[in-house]
């Protein structure tokens, strides 16, 4: 009888040991999906915040400028208004004199140089003539 009892006490012991391996088993597999369940929460709340931020980021630095293309400026000046055409006549009045200021220095950049030319020519024949003598 105490083989008997010894394999009975045996078997039992395996018993409650593999009662208590799915115990422990269960109580970790819920607690790895609670984690779970967690980081999936977190991961949404930062992909929220990433969108919000990346939204943000492109309105503060990305602007959108709609313009008008003419195909014919002239119909496009019959349409304006009095004041469109005082704005229109303000930026050429601008150009114009942008324009007027880059021609009269170009003009002055070629005339020193013109004058610098003309003094170096000068400059050698004074010194060929001084080597001929």
């Amino acid at each position: 009888m105490d083989l008997t009892n010894g394999i009975k006490k045996a078997f039992l012991a395996s018993v409650g040991a593999a009662a208590t391996t799915a115990e422990v088993t269960k109580d970790i597999v819920e607690k790895m999906i609670e984690k779970g369940e967690q980081t999936v929460e977190q991961g949404k709340v930062l992909n929220q915040e990433l969108k919000h931020n990346a939204k943000k980021k492109v309105k503060e630095h990305v602007s959108v400028k709609v313009t008008k293309k003419y195909d014919n400026a002239f119909e496009c000046v019959d349409e304006m208004s009095a004041e469109d055409l005082e704005l229109l006549k303000e930026r050429i009045a601008k150009a114009e004199a942008l324009q007027k200021e880059k021609q009269e220095a170009e003009n002055e950049e070629s005339e020193e140089a013109e004058e610098s030319e003309t003094t170096d020519l000068e400059e050698e024949s004074i010194d060929s003539a001084e080597e001929a003598e």
